[in-house]
């Protein structure tokens, strides 16, 4: 879902971005007034698919797609019409694709978009505040099967969305057979244009020559991983003053061809560079997946203390490949997080969202207060007590949640946020939560 996201949000935003112009030559297809909470978002006609909202701007795009699409070829004419300063001809020849591929997802977008809606909500009773972009497709067109198809979906990584991360993300998706051919082509564009720069003067012919095969060998697995249009993966940062700990895991074609590019790379590093000597290659094996350790000693200045309290006394990364996935997890209980994340996401199942970025401020004030310089700690110190009016409700949240033949794109503010705005602005304060 996350390529036909893309094009749906961008063509969300030229459709919203035409809304002054569309609305003086198609005055009467478009829809913009304020609604009341108990009254629907959708147009009459439509089943409601999206929240009621306090304030929402609707736009009908079949009344003036084409005026649309007609703007979007001037961008794309525009921008193709030569060479940029100091670009090559490889370069402009790779640009050239790219723009007609994102712009043709664009068009094929907007053609099949019913409509497209913003809308704002201020929710008093559940203390927290909205924003939705939302977009219909029409009914029978590919893109409507594709937004029922992201309901669907299954990921392979739900266990790298780990409780009390201060950072998590996920994300899963499925491209088109078309639209992955065509990224394809756009990797083995700029493989060719890379692989010339791997001779580098003062190289031996041998040492250029195994540079350019495993950038070779990089490129393929990336090409090779587009080419199947799936995308998955998760992440979670965990963040403490006495902790920190980053997991993700992702989708790869070809775990093992990727595998054999980084092991001699790392090896190839660690035997040149003193703080990467720790390096153990194949130190675990786990549930089908290899797993190479480093650790990176504490230095000896005086940010020894603070690192040591963070990481402890090295710090410890571990690199995980599978056989379709490649991870990472980096800082305290590194090989523990790891494990379990993996040995939590042995069952592909739904995500609640296709595709959700979460971060939570207090665990981050709270580790400013702690280990942060001594003019950081006062503010943070402020932002963390405000936060602790709302406690657990302390999140800024991106949102892309599949609907009836449609998706919504949320971003919310919770309580805490709130509560961290009101102490920054009594007016502030008594609008949003109306004290």
């Amino acid at each position: 879902m996350r390529t036909t996201t893309l094009q749906v949000v961008c063509a969300m935003a030229l459709v919203l971005a035409a809304g002054p112009w569309a609305l003086a030559e198609r005055a009467t297809q478009v829809k913009a007034r304020t609604a009341s909470p108990g009254q629907t978002a959708a147009p009459a006609k439509t089943a409601r698919t999206g929240p009621r909202c306090d304030v929402l701007f609707q736009v009908h795009v079949p009344a003036f797609a084409e005026e649309i699409i007609a703007k979007i070829q001037e961008g794309i004419d525009k921008e193709l019409s030569g060479k940029k300063f100091g670009e090559s001809s490889k370069d402009f020849a790779i640009r050239k694709v790219l723009v007609r591929t994102l712009g043709k997802g664009i068009v094929q977008a907007v053609r099949q978009t019913d409509n497209v809606s913003i809308g704002w909500k201020l929710d008093r009773k559940a203390k927290r505040t909205y924003v939705d972009l939302m977009a219909t497709a029409l009914p029978g067109t590919p893109l409507a099967a594709r937004f029922a198809q992201a309901k669907t979906l299954k990921t392979s990584f739900a266990g790298f969305k780990m409780p009390g991360a201060a950072l998590s993300a996920n994300w899963v998706g499925q491209a088109t057979a078309e639209e992955a051919a065509a990224w394809a082509k756009i990797v083995q564009m700029v493989r060719d244009r890379m692989l010339p720069l791997a001779e580098t003067p003062g190289l031996t012919p041998e040492a250029s020559k195994t540079r350019k095969e495993l950038l070779s060998k990089l490129f393929e697995v990336v090409a090779v991983t587009v080419a199947t249009g799936r995308s998955d993966g998760a992440m979670s940062l965990v963040i403490h003053p006495d902790r920190v700990t980053l997991v993700a895991g992702g989708y790869v074609a070809d775990g093992a061809r990727l595998e054999s590019v980084v092991k001699p790379v790392a090896k190839y590093l660690s035997e040149r560079h003193e703080v990467l000597a720790d390096l153990k290659l194949d130190a675990a094996r786990f549930q089908g997946v290899n797993l190479h350790t480093l650790a990176i000693p504490a230095p000896t200045n005086t940010d020894r203390a603070r690192f040591v309290r963070m990481f402890g006394k090295s710090l410890d990364i571990v690199l995980g490949f599978g056989p379709q996935a490649a991870y990472l997890a980096v800082g305290k209980d590194a090989m523990a997080s790891l494990k379990k994340a993996i040995r939590r996401s042995a069952k592909p199942r739904v995500p609640a969202n296709p595709f959700e970025i979460t971060l939570a401020l207090k665990p981050v004030a709270d580790f400013i207060t702690a280990v942060g310089k001594p003019h950081e700690r006062i503010p943070a110190g402020f932002v963390s007590s405000a936060l602790s009016k709302a406690p657990g409700k302390d999140r800024l949240r991106l949102i892309v949640r599949p609907v009836e033949r449609g998706v919504i794109v949320r971003f919310v503010a919770e309580q805490g946020v709130l509560e961290l705005i009101g102490a920054l602005s009594p007016k502030a304060r008594r609008f949003l939560l109306r004290e």
